[in-house]
């Protein structure tokens, strides 16, 4: 398949007759009424499942809201050493800010990461009990629409702060807090709605209703639109930070001031956080005025309750444990890994504004640079994996490989003034490198937990993956925190980062993946059996 036919493919499009020369138009009743529970997908609620990644990017909430919170705490604080205030000019010099702690402050960059810590741990909470609500009736809706408005809302209500003199910056933290937990929401549920949309576009429906395609076949047509489904609406995603960040960029050269430039100015990041809020609201609208009304889960098995079903799935994945130990030992490297890197997002953002003077125009430029280097980063290892026929375990490693040079590069600037992030020049290498190297992560680890997953539990394990996803992403920070309290330098918390990252490499080198697969085998032969009936037997009542 050519690559213009694997992006542009038309999942609208039927055709009386497969590749096979199956006849595809005549439907077996069976089938056709549990494909029948769900209303087809239409053209315009697809593209406005697309759209609304193109709005969510989350380029705000980890550039223009920090910085924000950055900049007022810092007017707000003072300087440990002198006891007078902060200097709002050299962002690098002490600042500390009020902290319900032993000393009563604690410096900025740790208030940051703490605050990172409290929106994780709330989400990991929230998910953890109340996840599984997105399978069920018409939940994800109502979650998704409720957290979509409270994110867009704190994207936009911080203009209101613009000539705040540092006062009122616990109350900008309250709305990063409740923006990050709602952001946070938003992808989980979007995340959820992606299967049942795939899996009801008009060419998955006739294989799915097919009398003439066995299970095995019709499943192969559900994967490919599944995987379609999935690669652009990750496109779009990277789309609409690019949209964002060109945009944003131009403006940010308009002269303003005395000899400087509207994007060197604080004004400029309550403006372009407004944008992109307003941005998310133009294209989230279209998802929720064309999702069709029938578009609903099955309602919740009996006996079951929305209050624990989400932590019965989670005690019911830790059971298999002994049965699958290699992929509880990636999911164990996940959880360091995944927590490194959601920690070098938060220290990379918190050096930025500090090394920058907490310039948006920077920081627009910086995303940039991601922004295009993201979509390469992925095409480059796709292109490798096609090509060569790299594993999927080699490439995880050499991702992870080369996203730990970031922290170790950043244990340079513990003793150097001039070299480990402390310059301007270093940050846009950064950017860039992170884009080629760190952005990939994402889409192999799924890859890679894909090929460690019994058949039939997919949704089990990757709920627990999402958890821990969750669950890892506060240690770090809050370890940072820590270190970087104690030392007054946010620096001293790379060493930790690099530490994470050589760990879970050595884990997924220990990782046998042909043993794993012949473990996959035996442990599917053992629950393939229900009842006393096979699990072939029972698919040839549906599949005759």
């Amino acid at each position: 398949m050519s690559l213009r036919d694997h992006f542009f493919a038309d999942p609208f499009t039927l055709h009386s007759k497969d590749s096979n020369g199956n006849d595809l138009e005549e439907e077996d009743p069976i089938k056709a009424t549990v494909v029948n529970q769900q209303p087809p997908a239409t053209k315009m609620e697809l593209w406005g499942y697309y759209l609304y990644y193109n709005g969510n990017n989350g380029f705000t909430v980890f550039s223009f809201l920090p910085n924000i919170l950055q900049y007022l705490a810092f007017r707000s604080g003072h300087n440990p050493d002198t006891g007078g205030p902060c200097d709002i000019q050299n962002a690098l010099t002490p600042c500390n800010v009020r902290w319900p702690s032993a000393s009563g402050s604690v410096p900025v960059s740790s208030m940051m990461l703490y605050v990172q810590s409290i929106s994780f741990s709330v989400q990991f909470l929230l998910f953890t009990s109340f996840g599984s609500l997105a399978d069920y009736g018409r939940w994800n809706r109502y979650i998704l629409l409720t957290a979509t408005i409270i994110a867009c809302t704190t994207q936009i209500i911080p203009v209101a702060l613009v000539n705040d003199d540092g006062s009122n910056w616990g109350v900008m933290m309250a709305i990063f807090i409740v923006g990050l937990i709602s952001y946070g929401t938003t992808l989980v549920f979007y995340g959820a709605a992606f299967p049942t949309l795939s899996d009801n576009l008009p060419v998955v429906r006739q294989a799915r209703a097919s009398a003439n395609l066995s299970f095995k076949e019709s499943e192969t047509v559900v994967e490919k639109w599944r995987n379609h489904v999935s690669a652009i609406s990750t496109t779009w995603s990277n789309i609409g930070f690019l949209i964002l960040t060109a945009v944003l960029a131009g403006p940010g050269f308009i002269p303003w001031g005395a000899n400087g430039m509207l994007g060197d100015a604080p004004v400029y990041n309550f403006i372009c956080t407004a944008v992109c809020g307003g941005f998310w609201v133009i294209n989230a609208i279209p998802y929720f005025m064309f999702q069709p009304s029938g578009r609903q889960g099955p309602p919740l098995p009996p006996g079951e309750s929305h209050w624990t079903v989400g932590w019965k799935s989670i005690f019911q994945a830790l059971r298999e444990a002994r049965k699958l130990r290699y992929l509880f030992m990636y999911i164990f490297s996940y959880f360091m890994f995944s927590d490194a890197v959601s920690t070098i997002n938060t220290m990379i953002t918190i050096i930025t504004g500090e090394v920058t003077n907490f310039s948006a125009l920077q920081s627009t430029l910086f995303g940039l640079v991601t922004a295009i280097t993201s979509i390469l980063g992925c095409v480059l290892f796709l292109y490798i994996t096609k090509t060569f026929g790299v594993s999927t375990k080699t490439n995880l490693l050499i991702i992870v490989g080369l996203t730990s040079v970031i922290p170790l590069w950043g244990c340079f600037g513990i003793s150097m003034n001039n070299f480990g992030f402390k310059t301007t020049w270093e940050l846009w290498a950064q950017a860039a490198w992170s884009g080629l190297f760190t952005a990939p992560i994402w889409a192999w680890q799924q890859t890679m937990l894909a090929e460690l997953t019994p058949k039939g539990k997919e949704n089990l394990f990757f709920g627990l993956f999402g958890i821990v996803n969750k669950a890892s992403s506060w240690i770090g920070p809050v370890v940072v925190g820590a270190i970087s309290q104690s030392t007054s330098n946010v620096w001293m918390g790379w060493p930790f980062v690099l530490g994470l990252f050589l760990a879970a490499t050595v884990i997924v080198l220990f990782i046998d993946v042909d043993a794993a697969k012949q473990e996959l085998a035996e442990y599917e032969k053992s629950i393939n059996t229900v009842g006393g009936n096979s699990i072939e037997h029972l698919q040839e009542k549906v599949d005759p």
